[in-house]
């Protein structure tokens, strides 16, 4: 009987042990699992908030770069490119270095040139002459009740003996006011000084005419005479 109880026994704690270990191991089972998750889950959590970080970060960039890109469209002027925004765009500062001369500014086919009234000029000293040699300038003076236009042949003036009768002509003034004229008339002539005479000796201030225009052709003079268009 003792030896049965002893053995029964000794039954019992091989038992307990093994249950013992079981629920050792179990308990360190459940126990590194908890760890193992909780470490994962720290991971998924560092993780997850990298992946924000980086879409915080790349919002960002895109915000900035959008910021900059619209300051460097307001520091971009506009510009025009259709035709009728170029054919309306007139800039006020061509239309003030227009040289008017102190008369006006004669426009004669591709011709051009500020007129200089040597009337005015002459109480200052001025010459005729000095008038007709400076560059775009053409002088304009009375003589015998005429009104009469001069100005070199190689300055453009060698432009009247082109012309045809009907041609026409205008002078423009600075408050943007025109006078035309059409061509009747055009010979050759002489300069005798006090005179403008054809080659036949007859003066043109004799003929009708609103006003004459003249350069130097030839060995004389091209003079053209116009009215009032």
């Amino acid at each position: 009987m003792k030896k049965y109880l002893i053995g029964l026994s000794c039954i019992i704690i091989v038992l307990l042990s093994i249950f013992s270990f079981i629920i050792i191991n179990t308990n360190a089972k459940s126990e590194n699992e908890k760890v193992y998750n909780t470490i994962q889950k720290e991971k998924y959590n560092d993780k997850k908030e990298l992946v924000e970080t980086n879409e915080e970060q790349e919002q960002l960039e895109q915000e900035e770069k959008a910021e900059e890109q619209e300051t460097e469209d307001l520091d971009v002027p506009q510009t025009y490119s259709s035709n009728e925004d170029e054919q309306d765009y007139s800039p006020a500062v061509e239309v003030n270095n227009i040289n008017y001369g102190t008369f006006g500014r004669l426009y004669v086919s591709w011709y051009s040139a500020a007129v200089y009234d040597y009337n005015v000029n002459t109480s200052s000293g001025s010459s005729l002459q000095t008038i007709v040699d400076n560059y775009d300038s053409a002088a304009y003076y009375i003589n015998h009740g005429k009104l009469i236009i001069a100005d070199h042949n190689y300055q453009g003036f060698s432009v009247l003996a082109s012309l045809t009768e009907g041609n026409t002509a205008y002078i423009q003034f600075e408050d943007g006011s025109t006078i035309g004229y059409r061509l009747i008339r055009k010979s050759k002539g002489y300069n005798t000084g006090p005179d403008l005479v054809d080659t036949d000796g007859n003066s043109f201030f004799n003929m009708e005419s609103d006003i004459i225009m003249y350069t130097c052709y030839e060995d004389g003079i091209m003079a053209t005479l116009w009215t009032l268009a």
